[in-house]
């Protein structure tokens, strides 16, 4: 019963196959799906339905300017070039998943002795509420609710939160219905944790309010 909670949700694959999740979740759900078959497997059913939905549909037209420009573009024989983005890291050299190439990652910034976080900017949609969590083992992230939707990959150590162990490559999704939320790390190893939300949390605790403007989450 708690792998189901390692993953994200059928609901949560459909809308990333539909192109239907903001860029920083959509991040989130790419660094999960290059580190789990069984995601990868469900996402392939998904756009194979989304594409045979597509077949039925009648064929759009195309605009002759536009039509011209690909058979020019065919003719000359150009490939398209692809820029390859850097890999990215920590402040501290931590290597981050490939599926983050190109975002932009700010400095360690201090909210507790045992808790840090660092802003996470997704190109072309930096205002998304991404960010980066390193806690402290035996310490527990503030208590919180959710507005919607919230996506969590594990990155190194692990952490539980009352319904599972969490352990790198795993993935939490919570939304409304999670209103009681306390995620703790367990063992000996400091925390690293990939988030992304919807809207901002709902945090219970003081010092937690007290940051979130600062965090954006």
């Amino acid at each position: 019963m708690t792998e189901a909670f390692k993953h994200p949700s059928d609901e949560t694959l459909q809308r990333y196959a539909c192109g239907n999740l903001r860029p920083g979740l959509a991040m989130v759900m790419r660094v999960h799906l290059g580190g789990c078959p069984s995601c990868r497997a469900t996402l392939r059913r998904f756009e194979a339905v989304g594409g045979a939905l597509l077949d039925d549909l009648p064929p759009a037209g195309i605009s002759a300017a536009l039509l011209e420009k690909v058979f020019a573009r065919i003719d000359s024989g150009e490939a398209p070039q692809e820029a390859r983005a850097a890999p990215v890291f920590t402040a501290d050299g931590f290597a981050l998943p490939a599926a983050m190439a190109g975002c932009k990652v700010g400095p360690w910034r201090f909210v507790h002795p045992k808790l840090r976080w660092a802003r996470v900017e997704v190109p072309g949609a930096e205002q998304d509420r991404v960010i980066l969590l390193k806690i402290a083992a035996g310490f527990a992230a503030p208590a919180h609710g959710h507005g919607g939707l919230e996506l969590t990959q594990v990155l190194a150590g692990g952490f539980s939160d009352g319904r599972a162990q969490y352990e790198p490559g795993d993935l939490i999704e919570a939304d409304e219905s999670l209103t009681d939320h306390e995620p703790r790390v367990t063992g000996d190893e400091d925390c690293l944790c990939l988030a992304a939300v919807e809207k901002p949390l709902r945090i219970r605790s003081l010092l937690g309010r007290l940051f979130q403007p600062l965090m954006g989450i």
